[in-house]
């Protein structure tokens, strides 16, 4: 019988955003939850003034000793929690996480979130990843991924099994969380909006590089950003802080900085932008569907099943800003109607295919077969 879960995350901010109703959940279902995880001071006292149990396992970066400290971290803390299953979700957890919780004999959920370049690069970091992915997943008693292009991958270079692995449609979206408000969008501004973690390789350059184009011609549109800079990521996927100053001080972006809840700026918006260049699915993209806000996103995985070219917002290339500078120039000049149309599309698809109830009833069902299996 399932008591005790722990829930392994990178950083708290996910358990206050996407993971907080799967975490709900579970705790209204009479299991007692724990995650392990890091973030600010002030993050992590409001996740627990929220009513969640946590402890704080620091991070695992590329340096050998603050890897062995997570390790550590993470063993010592599995074991006081007296853990019947783990959930583990992105790259370190389901790599350092499952590796400790194989040596413990918990069964372990895993959440493939994504793998951007992991088996493209010839970096060794990522040669090391993928060495460890294999070695970590072979003993996972579910596997879940958010798109199959992942999946296809993961099953091709044997880093897992079909009859443990199977596909869910991202973290979800609650689209009663994220309903439309249509009277804050102002009618006379057109406002792009870029939500994500400032990374190279959530396209955020390309953003800038296509908003100075349209600034030329079309000064008066507004380009927000919202997002933290990023710092546990290789160095050169990061974004400096004098680059972002750089940025405001030359006025193509206003910045909001990090925001837990971004609804009221999604609200605010006329089209939201990600040029992501690979996602597992986007939450982004799920949350601005949700409030009938059309996105432009890259033909890529983890975008692509999102957004429906003309329908719901327009796909751009890959690492492109000329073609994306093209797509936003040819949203900026669709009609009011033509904008709201795309909008309520987009909630509609998201509500048809990506309800947030069905990761969760996932879950339900591999915490009960799991627990009758283990």
């Amino acid at each position: 019988m399932v008591k005790n879960i722990v829930i392994l995350e990178n950083n708290i901010i996910s358990t206050l955003t996407v993971r907080s109703k799967l975490t709900r959940v579970l705790i209204d279902k009479g299991f007692n939850v724990t995650i392990l995880t890091t973030g600010t001071e002030l993050q992590l006292q409001k996740a627990k003034d929220d009513g969640f149990n946590v402890i704080d396992v620091k991070s695992g970066t590329q340096n050998p000793f603050d890897i062995f400290r997570y390790m550590f971290n993470i063993r010592k803390a599995i074991k006081k929690c007296k853990a019947d299953v783990c959930l583990t979700f992105t790259i370190r957890p389901a790599i350092w996480g499952n590796l400790m919780t194989r040596q413990l004999g918990i069964p372990t959920i895993t959440n493939i979130t994504g793998v951007g370049p992991l088996f493209e690069s010839k970096k060794p970091a990522y040669k090391f990843a993928r060495l460890l992915y294999k070695i970590s997943l072979k003993k996972t008693a579910k596997i879940f991924f958010q798109n199959k292009d992942d999946r296809e991958l993961f099953l091709k270079n044997n880093f897992v099994v079909e009859n443990v692995s199977s596909l869910i449609p991202g973290s979800g979206v609650d689209h009663d969380h994220f309903f439309p408000d249509n009277n804050i969008r102002p009618k006379d501004k057109f406002i792009f909006l870029f939500i994500g973690r400032l990374l190279k390789d959530k396209g955020i350059v390309e953003y800038i590089e296509a908003a100075r184009l349209i600034k030329k011609e079309y000064p008066d549109i507004e380009f927000r950003v919202i997002g933290p800079l990023w710092q546990q990521n290789l160095k050169e996927n990061t974004i400096t802080e004098p680059q972002l100053r750089s940025w405001i001080d030359e006025a193509v972006i206003n910045y909001y900085g990090e925001v837990l809840d971004v609804r009221e700026h999604i609200a605010s918006a006329t089209c939201i932008v990600l040029p992501s260049y690979r996602e597992g699915t986007s939450n982004v993209l799920l949350e601005a569907s949700s409030m009938e806000r059309p996105c432009i996103t890259t033909n890529t995985t983890g975008c692509k099943e999102i957004v429906e070219e003309g329908v719901t917002g327009f796909l751009c290339n890959v690492s492109d800003s000329y073609d994306l500078y093209v797509k936003m120039k040819k949203m900026f000049l669709l009609s009011e109607d033509n904008i709201v149309e795309m909008g309520k599309n987009a909630r509609e698809k998201v509500k048809r295919e990506f309800d947030k109830k069905i990761v969760i009833d996932a879950y339900i069902k591999a915490i009960e077969t799991t627990a009758t299996n283990s």
